[in-house]
Formats: structure tokens, sequence, C-alpha cells
């Protein structure tokens, strides 16, 4: 089974996530983050059936508009980013970087 790992970038990325949601209550965030959890866990069973959006799987959080970015490289699996999709692609592209922004 493969082994799901987190990048700095998207350790950041959750963190501003958690920032967002806790000003709504305990209760969101825990919901939020039981969430995220669950969509991370999935992913040792189920990667690679995602879609690809700006050079990297794109798996959607359930109940939140949130989307994880991941990538497999050998035994792992890498998340790159998890983004708020309200950012719109051009925020989201410019997180990868330049060569992303044309898409």
């Amino acid at each position: 089974m493969k082994r799901v790992r987190l990048t700095a970038l998207a350790e950041f990325d959750l963190a501003e996530a958690q920032d967002f949601y806790a000003p709504n209550g305990a209760w969101v965030l825990d919901h939020f983050m039981e969430n995220v959890t669950a969509a991370l866990d999935s992913l040792a069973g189920f990667a690679s059936i995602h879609p690809i959006h700006f050079g990297h799987h794109r798996m959607m959080v359930p109940h939140f508009p949130f989307s994880v970015y991941y990538d497999i490289e050998g035994d792992d699996i890498v998340v790159k980013a998890i983004l708020d999709d309200r950012f719109g692609p051009a925020r989201i592209a410019a997180h990868f970087g330049p060569r992303f922004s044309e898409q």
C-alpha cells in the first residue's frame, strides 16, 4: 500500500484552511478536518483515479469547497497542495508556478 505524505506547502495550505474555518466554531473546523483526513486516508487505496488539473491529480474534499492536489512518486502519494476551489483557476495555477498560469 502506498504512503501518503504532505509537502511543506500542502501543510501550509491546510493550516490556512484551518485558520479560515476556526472562527466559525470548533464543530465546523472539526468537520472540515474529519473530511480532509478521510480524503487523505482514501488516497492510499484510490490514488491515480482522479483527473489531472494543473499537472497534478485533483481530489475534491467532500462537503467543502477544497481540493487535494497530489502526485504519485514511487511508493509515495505526495500531496502538493490543499486549495480552496473558490480561488479560481488563475490563482490555483499561480500556486503551482508560471508553467501552469496559461491553462
